[in-house]
């Protein structure tokens, strides 16, 4: 995952900007406007009817990877519960303005959120050891924050509330949210989640706005508002279906999201500490407090500060050094990889030499069926002599390329010394064997086009032999054996009387 926010393609995607502005409606309309319950039910269907269709996108989107895909199916069948709750009580309200939520809905969100806790928390966990205690930790800050809060604005304010159902309520609705909340800690800290960092904390947010809308209505109005409960709700929605946008437009553009390095602390548990002081520094404004108690608050504030940003420095600093650790064993493995491939390929033409020949051999089955070709270029020495050995250079680079592309996906080829080449056949009977070796002989006598305008002729020669990968060396005495017979009867009819030969630069490719 991202260790930091890209927003490319984000701030141009047109469904974006659409719920931007219908965020931005929102607060005009049931703050300054009309508002309504019916409306606002209706717009909350529709955003639940978002949240089925864009998880079941992305639930396509990830179809090579199992645990992804079914925690965006589920996604989709949470947000169908809460469509059809949602539209429930869209009709319940319409028929009666006054109409209170009814037992359906309530019902339908609670399986949907019951839905989404198990997706979050069956989700594979990555990290091991001590990397999953130091997440665990990480985690439980946050969720010590948010119970904090939901404390202070939803179970302790219903502490007097005379009513017992409605203290259950609160203290259930405070359960399921810190599950949630621990559910998403898991999957962004991890880095195992299905979605990118920017996209699960839109959603974390917009899940945890879901459940803190009478909080923020007291922190607004000083008391319950059906309006400002309104307003945060459909703003939450709103954001939780934009957080699916984003993933689906950032699953579209996979180079952007994996372009980051992960950042290896995370800023969250920082951001839950300072979140509960202010929220002892409001909590102490509302009971009234002397200077003295408000003395202790202000130390204990700047106490928590400077530590927190002591812990910050030490962090930044370790990642400095580990980026910088991780960077020199990049190149580490870069010069070992070019080293290897130097020591197992030739250096002018770039195909396999005899060290990388034994390691493919090796690698394959003791018993298995090869065949090997054994292929000598006929009058290339005269090209050295005539056109200089930079032409003979390129030739040789120019048969490379002819070769590979005349053999299949498995084979290899392999460039043994001067003029002599080979190709490994796997699993391959000597008629397949031959079959290709004249494939190849007619690429390889085709002219070549040097620098300078220069066109050179030469001729191939082909041994085949087959066997196992055991009786290596035994394959290539044989096929070179029969690539100097036909190389020695080639020579004996172009000196023949009346060869149809009539000069080394027009060669013909003969195959026993």
């Amino acid at each position: 995952m991202a260790g930091r926010f890209r927003t490319d393609g984000l701030t141009r995607d047109p469904v974006l900007r659409g719920m931007a502005l219908l965020a931005l409606a929102v607060p005009v309309w049931f703050l300054a406007g009309p508002g309504g319950n019916a409306l606002s039910w209706g717009i909350q269907a529709g955003l639940d009817v978002g949240i089925v269709y864009f998880s079941r996108r992305l639930a396509r989107l990830t179809a090579g990877d199992r645990p992804a895909r079914r925690f965006w199916r589920g996604m989709a069948v949470a947000g169908l519960l809460c469509a059809i709750g949602d539209g429930v009580q869209t009709a319940l309200v319409i028929r009666d303005a006054d109409a209170e939520v009814s037992i359906v809905q309530t019902m339908c969100v609670v399986c949907a959120m019951t839905t989404v806790m198990v997706l979050m928390l069956r989700h594979p966990l990555g990290d091991s050891g001590r990397l999953r205690l130091r997440l665990w930790l990480d985690a439980a800050t946050v969720l010590a924050g948010v119970a904090v809060i939901l404390w202070y604005f939803s179970i302790g304010a219903e502490l007097d509330n005379p009513r017992i159902a409605d203290r259950v309520a609160s203290a259930g609705s405070s359960v399921v949210m810190l599950v949630i909340v621990l559910g998403v800690l898991k999957l962004i800290l991890s880095g195992t989640a299905p979605f990118g960092r920017l996209a699960g904390v839109a959603g974390c947010v917009g899940v945890a706005g879901s459940a803190l809308g009478s909080a923020a209505s007291i922190i607004v109005t000083g008391g319950p508002n059906p309006r400002v409960e309104a307003v945060m709700s459909l703003l939450s929605c709103i954001l939780t279906v934009a957080s699916l946008r984003m993933q689906e437009v950032r699953a579209r553009r996979p180079r952007a999201e994996s372009a980051v390095a992960r950042r290896r602390f995370s800023l969250m548990p920082y951001v839950a500490v300072v979140v509960t002081e202010l929220l002892l520094f409001y909590a102490l404004r509302g009971a009234g407090a002397d200077p003295r108690m408000w003395g202790v608050a202000v130390g204990l504030l700047v106490i928590t500060g400077l530590v927190l940003s002591r812990q910050l420095v030490a962090f930044h600093d370790n990642d400095r050094l580990l980026t910088s650790l991780d960077r020199s064993m990049l190149e580490l493995r870069q010069l070992h990889e070019e080293l290897r491939h130097r020591a197992t390929h030739d250096t002018l033409t770039g195909l396999a030499n005899r060290a990388l020949l034994g390691e493919h051999l090796a690698a394959l089955a003791a018993a298995a069926r090869l065949s090997i070709l054994v292929i000598d270029l006929d009058g290339f020495k005269q090209v050295n002599d005539v056109y200089g050995h930079h032409a003979g250079d390129e030739l040789l680079v120019a048969a490379a390329e002819r070769l590979c592309a005349g053999t299949r996906p498995g084979d290899l080829a392999v460039r043994l010394g001067g003029d002599e080449f080979a190709v490994v056949l796997p699993h391959t009977d000597a008629g397949t064997a031959r079959r290709l070796a004249e494939t190849v002989t007619a690429a390889l006598t085709e002219p070549y086009e040097l620098g300078g305008g220069t066109v050179a002729r030469v001729g191939a020669s082909v041994g085949v032999d087959t066997g196992t990968p055991a009786g290596l060396d035994a394959l290539l005495r044989n096929a070179d054996a029969e690539m100097y017979r036909i190389k020695t009867a080639r020579k004996a009819a172009r000196t023949a009387p009346h060869s149809s030969i009539s000069s080394w630069t027009e060669p013909a490719a003969h195959l026993r």
